[in-house]
């Protein structure tokens, strides 16, 4: 006789969820087997395929040649992890499709640990490229390299659907290197994003701008909130990506249209700009980005710039520029911008910030739409050969000497000029 108890007992085991199961992907391995360590899969979408929420699958180190899809979602804290142990490689040389590998309208799911290389010859790819929307995606320690073409990214999020965006997003701890992205970016958020957070990536020897976070793109998604927004851009390294076009002014970390982002403790060196805050869409305001910390050194034509680059073009307003050091950011012959390049934008403050010019080069460079409602105050500067020689632009004007600087912008009245002790950091790999 069924006991009442027996019979909950029972209806539990039933209707329990599955357990979380580790399976296996090798070279070695055959398809029709169960996945497990000792007698793997062989490839990879086959075992994508097959994994329920909770899963995860382990690429065992070897060179693999596949474009890879996630067609189905994992589970709140149960997500569909894809694993890759040292030495795991994945291939895309002489495959179709642009990207090596696609998530489209899924949510919890993990990407870590592959080296993902030989996307040649794409036009408009990515190694991983999220879009639609989806929630609690995570990418982390990837190693991506060798993609190769026009539009030839690393990481790409496109958040396209206007209602629903991609949310709950870390993309940590990826390198990102000898890649093409021009005319796109080497690591890039674009639209409809909200609740991310870029950490401890290295971007470095691009051919356009390091890490983008963008809004207002009307093939995007023309929803004018639908922009990257509410997150963080933190303890990254980016060198060396300039581009290759438009006389060269790429931004090592850029914010385009982007809304409520906080840039901080990132290293930028080696590029066009060090780091920008932007609006290149018409209508569109970038706001309420605080960009603190930050070290910007010995990029070719310009440290930190804000605002917009045309009148016709958008602003930047409401963001805080704090606790900055920008170092001789004018290793170009011809072009050298300023430590700090005001353009159209107002309601901004920069305090707290160091700048140090190299002689003969611009300390601050104002356009005439950024010379009124801006709050510059209480920085520090230096340039070698002293205060009186010390170069700056204003609305026009070229200006020399820091007490001139002083009068004409009716800024900096609390601002000191003295020697800085720096020395640039290592940027090689982790």
């Amino acid at each position: 006789m069924t006991t009442f108890r027996s019979f909950c007992l029972l209806f539990l085991t039933f209707f329990a969820p599955c357990p979380a199961a580790d399976y296996y992907v090798a070279k070695s391995g055959n398809d029709d087997g169960p996945g497990s360590a000792l007698f793997p899969w062989e490839n990879i979408q086959d075992g994508l395929d097959k994994l329920k929420p909770g899963d995860t699958l382990h690429v065992k180190p070897g060179f693999y040649r596949e474009k890879l899809y996630f067609n189905h979602s994992g589970k709140p804290e149960n997500p569909i992890t894809l694993q890759g142990e040292p030495g795991a490689i994945i291939s895309g040389k002489d495959l179709d499709d642009e990207n090596i590998i696609y998530i489209e309208d899924q949510s919890h799911i993990r990407v870590i640990g592959l080296e993902l290389r030989d996307n040649l010859d794409c036009n408009d790819g990515s190694a991983i490229r999220v879009a639609g929307f989806g929630t609690d995606i995570e990418i982390r320690n990837n190693k991506i390299h060798e993609i190769r073409g026009k539009d030839a990214m690393g990481i790409t999020i496109y958040g396209t659907n206007a209602r629903k965006p991609v949310s709950k997003l870390v993309i940590d701890g990826n390198e990102i290197f000898n890649c093409d992205p021009a005319e796109s970016e080497a690591l890039t958020l674009n639209g409809n994003i909200q609740d991310f957070v870029v950490s401890n990536n290295y971007v470095h020897d691009c051919n356009n701008i390091g890490i983008d976070f963008i809004g207002g793109e009307d093939w995007v998604t023309k929803h004018p909130e639908a922009v990257a927004r509410d997150g963080v851009c933190k303890h990254n390294r980016v060198t060396n990506c300039r581009s290759t076009y438009g006389g060269g002014y790429a931004a090592g970390i850029y914010v385009d249209c982007g809304k409520n982002i906080v840039i901080e403790d990132n290293i930028v060196t080696g590029c066009d700009l060090g780091l920008e805050i932007g609006a290149e869409n018409k209508g569109f305001i970038a706001s309420g980005i605080i960009v603190r910390r930050n070290i910007i050194f010995h990029n070719d034509k310009a440290g930190i710039v804000f605002g917009g680059y045309e009148a016709g073009r958008g602003r930047v307003q409401d963001c805080k520029f704090t606790a900055n050091l920008c170092y001789q950011n004018a290793l170009h012959k011809k072009e050298r911008n300023g430590e700090l390049w005001i353009q159209h934008a107002s309601n901004n403050e920069v305090t707290d910030n160091t700048f140090v010019g190299k002689d003969g080069s611009l300390i601050i460079n104002v356009d005439a739409g950024g010379s009124k409602g801006n709050k510059v105050n209480a920085n520090r500067y230096f340039t070698s050969a002293g205060a009186e020689t010390a170069a700056f632009h204003f609305a026009g004007d070229d200006i020399v000497g820091f007490d001139d600087w002083k009068k004409a912008s009716g800024w900096d009245l609390d601002t000191k000029f003295g020697p800085v002790n720096f020395i640039p950091p290592s940027f090689e790999p982790k």
